[in-house]
């Protein structure tokens, strides 16, 4: 995967139930192992655009995500959904395979220039 990002979060594990601090890795804007939470606003690049993925302002983007292991009770975590609008992180959501990311850019899909 390289470089990504993370979205930090309180949310219950989907194996045991228990809420921990679930992160998520993701790839958009400027991936340089930046940590994110719910409502931040992303960083870019300006100087070095080949560290982006994605352009920013778009108005919203559906991001890939994956979750890391739960630190209790060790489950490998799932896919889960970021929705960014004007370069804000807004929304988490399990990934129910609407988007097929291996037929976009990448691991995001912009839903609405």
């Amino acid at each position: 995967m390289g470089a990504f990002n993370t979205l930090h979060l309180q949310a219950p594990c989907l194996s045991c139930g228990v809420e921990i601090p679930l992160v998520l890795q993701f790839k958009y804007a400027e991936n340089w192992q930046h940590e994110y939470k719910l409502n931040d606003q992303l960083r870019w690049n300006h100087r070095y655009r080949r560290a982006n993925d994605g352009k920013p302002g778009m108005t919203h983007v559906v991001v890939s995500a994956i979750a890391e292991t739960c630190p209790l009770c060790q489950y490998d975590g799932d896919d889960y959904l970021i929705h960014v609008y004007n370069d804000v992180l807004t929304s988490v959501e399990l990934d129910d395979q609407r988007y097929n990311f291996q037929n976009s850019e990448g691991y995001f899909f912009v839903l609405v220039e």
